[in-house]
């Protein structure tokens, strides 16, 4: 007998990587000239927190609005290991780069991907909102509002906040590091993936 499962798709989902994520993950990518490319990841830093939606009212400012789904923060350091042929492009050849993945805690799907770069100058900082208790952060990679991206912490303890901020920062800004917390070794800046 053959089963069909569904597979629900969140309305959020932005290209096959989101998919593949959903779907547990690993994928196995096609170089040029008959190599492939197997990617090996390896979560390095995971925690509690709910993502926010932006929404441009009409007097020209953002309006943030919680998500109300229990979710987290992981970063993930991705690597690529070149079998088979080479190609020209030895860049990627034992490089990588930091993803940072927002994933729904009930479903375990990944909801959310967004890929820093060392060149990104990415930043992941608490925004005042005037209430003492509100935990709200951004992470900003480059510029323009579409690379905002705004996180609320869910743990009941706020005592590590600062502590994951400043590694969430350390890792976005220091490939090096990054891969050393991913037990790799440190990549070179001539092997770093770039965007």
């Amino acid at each position: 007998k053959y089963f069909v499962l569904p597979v629900i798709v969140p309305p959020t989902m932005s290209n096959a990587q989101d998919l593949l994520s959903i779907l547990g993950g690993g994928a196995i990518r096609s170089g040029g000239r008959g190599a492939t490319t197997s990617v090996s990841e390896k979560s390095i830093l995971t925690f509690k927190a709910g993502k926010m939606t932006t929404e441009l009212r009409p007097n020209g400012k953002y309006l943030v609005t919680p998500d109300t789904r229990r979710g987290e923060i992981n970063l993930v350091w991705s690597t690529a290991a070149a079998t088979g042929r080479t190609s020209n492009n030895n860049n990627n050849s034992n490089g990588g780069h930091l993803k940072v993945e927002w994933r729904d805690r009930r479903t375990h799907a990944v909801v959310n991907t967004i890929n820093v770069f060392p060149e990104d100058d990415a930043t992941f900082e608490r925004v005042e909102t005037g209430k003492e208790e509100d935990r709200v952060y951004l992470l900003q990679c480059g510029q323009g509002h579409e690379s905002r991206h705004f996180f609320w912490m869910q743990d009941k303890d706020s005592e590590p906040d600062e502590d994951l901020c400043v590694k969430v920062n350390l890792y976005m800004s220091d490939a090096s590091e990054a891969a050393l917390a991913a037990g790799v070794p440190a990549p070179s800046s001539s092997n770093i993936e770039t965007a």
